[in-house]
């Protein structure tokens, strides 16, 4: 495959994926890659992951008189 097709491939890649030019052109090309980190998620939206909280608050009760609502 030439460059400039490599090249056109890897900026459809960046589209799609948010890479960077440098990384989609070594994944085309078959190089390894270390995995960009991705940020914690959690399951609700309003909640704040384990590394976002600060360590003298604790974490949330669960209340299950609200589960029925």
């Amino acid at each position: 495959m030439s460059h400039t097709e490599l090249e056109r491939l890897a900026k459809i890649r960046m589209q799609i994926t948010g890479e960077t030019l440098e990384r989609a052109m070594a994944v085309l090309e078959g190089h390894a890659t270390e995995p960009e980190p991705e940020p914690e998620t959690t399951d609700e939206p309003g909640e704040r992951s384990a590394a976002e909280r600060p360590a003298d608050e604790e974490e949330p009760r669960p209340r299950p008189h609200l589960r029925s609502l």
